[in-house]
């Protein structure tokens, strides 16, 4: 019986890590298919893309401060778009 609980503790231990650990990465997905977007819509190199973005946030981050990651990338792709109709 002892046994059987710690197996049963374990268990439930690892699948609150499992899932911990998925929502940790949702965002950093989402960061890199909206980087990876912002450079196809750039049509530049990635090192050069990536520094174009860097500077954006940190633009923004000036002039809209506490957001998240994806907020700034997300806006910058925003303005990018509104800006090419």
């Amino acid at each position: 019986m002892n046994q059987m609980v710690i197996v049963l503790i374990a268990v439930v231990i690892l699948v609150i890590l499992y899932f911990y650990r998925l929502k940790g990465h949702k965002g950093v997905g989402k960061q890199r298919a909206l980087r990876q977007e912002y450079r196809r819509k750039l049509r530049l190199p990635s090192k050069i893309a990536d520094e174009t973005i860097e500077r954006h946030i940190k633009s923004l981050k000036e002039s809209h401060p506490n957001h998240t990651e994806e907020w700034y990338l997300e806006k910058i792709i925003y303005d990018l778009d509104r800006d090419r109709r």
